[in-house]
């Protein structure tokens, strides 16, 4: 990712006035179909990224919920945090796929998290190799919505 060390810029900026919102807006720009979820990065830690959206007419279906792909859009985007701020620089990661599981209509403010052990969980036995991260969608009132398991490529960095 173009975006270099998003925990250290994170870190950085998550203590400034509307920080989180910056590192939010300049994530999702690197990657800008994220850009219509106006999602913010509510937490980031190596091993947990939580981010949260709001439901607006630009995110909702035609039965006034949030649409599925929206939420699957916020599913990877926690997935794709959690997984930079965590890999060890030697190696790298590739979406293959994701099981989505859509528990409840989605409605309102949804917070995606993602929890890994960041010690064990890129260890490998041989790579390249295969990880599931696994993210969970609550809704305000903390009931989870859609549970997911994002399927993860994960092979060595070439040597330069």
């Amino acid at each position: 990712m173009a975006f270099g060390n998003v925990l250290k810029i994170y870190n950085s900026l998550k203590t400034y006035p509307c920080g989180k919102t910056l590192f939010s807006y300049f994530f999702a720009y690197n990657a800008p179909y994220f850009l219509n979820l106006r999602a913010t990065v509510n937490d980031l830690q190596s091993g947990h990224a939580s981010v949260s959206m709001k439901q607006r007419w630009a995110v909702q279906n035609h039965i006034k919920t949030v649409h599925a792909i929206a939420v699957c859009n916020l599913i990877e985007m926690t997935m794709g945090l959690v997984a930079e701020a965590s890999i060890p620089h030697n190696l790298r990661w590739l979406p293959m796929g994701m099981d989505v599981n859509y528990l409840k209509k989605a409605s309102g403010r949804l917070t995606a998290s993602s929890s890994i052990d960041p010690s064990t969980f890129f260890a490998l036995p041989n790579y390249p190799g295969e990880v599931r991260v696994p993210v969970e969608v609550t809704n305000s009132e903390g009931i989870i919505v859609t549970k997911a398991d994002v399927k993860l490529w994960i092979s060595k960095k070439p040597t330069k």
